[in-house]
């Protein structure tokens, strides 16, 4: 006697509604859980910069969000792997104002992006440069009484930069971290750091310098010959 259609394949039948009725109780598991709003600093990276270009405004190292989602995702969501993208890919040279959207955040897809601060992130290309700048060394306080500087002399002298054209242009000089002399008595010489400050700026040579402070005696005034009385 052949058996009932419903007894047919009996054992895959089983094994579907179980799982029809797992993924119904997570479902509704879900749709129960409680809602929760999370915010977060997250790091703003830039992507696809196009060659021969550089980014020559400042960007803010982070951004703030606040997100919202189940209780359970927002707990298992790791904060050091979140970050925001913004994408330059056929981005031209000058400047344009990027609005960071809910799909520019990779957050889970139950997670919710609510908002962003800053929402609008200002980026200015430029094309790539190098240039050759003197090195100035930047000498801080005074030196003991009865002393004063005659010379100050950096080695090496120039410093090759490589940066934005429009930053490159504007500079005549670069800079060496603070020498302080600190009451000093006696010449010295320290090793220092250029400085390139301008945004995208940085020293491809001559970064390290030697900076030499020649130090001398206050020379003390001389007092004049009394004036020689004529005999009358």
């Amino acid at each position: 006697m052949p058996r009932p259609a419903i007894l047919r394949n009996l054992g895959t039948k089983l094994l579907a509604l179980a799982i029809a009725i797992l993924v119904w109780f997570v479902f509704s598991a879900q749709q129960r859980e409680r809602i929760s709003e999370r915010s977060y600093r997250i790091p703003l990276s830039v992507a696809n910069v196009p060659p021969a270009t550089l980014i020559s405004s400042p960007l803010p190292p982070t951004i703030e969000v606040r997100v919202r989602g189940p209780f359970t995702a927002l707990r298992q969501l790791d904060p050091a792997k979140l970050e925001a993208v913004i994408d330059l890919t056929d981005a031209s040279r000058g400047e344009r104002i990027y609005r960071l959207a809910s799909e520019d955040i990779n957050v889970p897809e139950s997670v919710e992006v609510i908002a962003i601060a800053p929402a609008e992130i200002r980026v200015a290309l430029d094309s790539t440069a190098e240039k050759s700048l003197p090195i100035t060394a930047r000498v801080t306080g005074k030196p003991a009484d009865g002393y004063e500087v005659s010379e100050v002399q950096v080695e090496p002298r120039m410093a090759r930069l490589r940066g934005p054209a429009s930053a490159l242009s504007a500079m005549g000089s670069v800079e060496t971290d603070p020498i302080p002399l600190a009451n000093r008595s006696a010449s010295f010489s320290v090793p220092a750091t250029v400085i390139a400050d301008a945004p995208g700026v940085r020293v491809r040579e001559g970064q390290v310098v030697t900076v030499t402070v020649r130090l001398v005696p206050v020379a003390t005034p001389q007092p004049s010959p009394a004036p020689v009385r004529k005999a009358r």
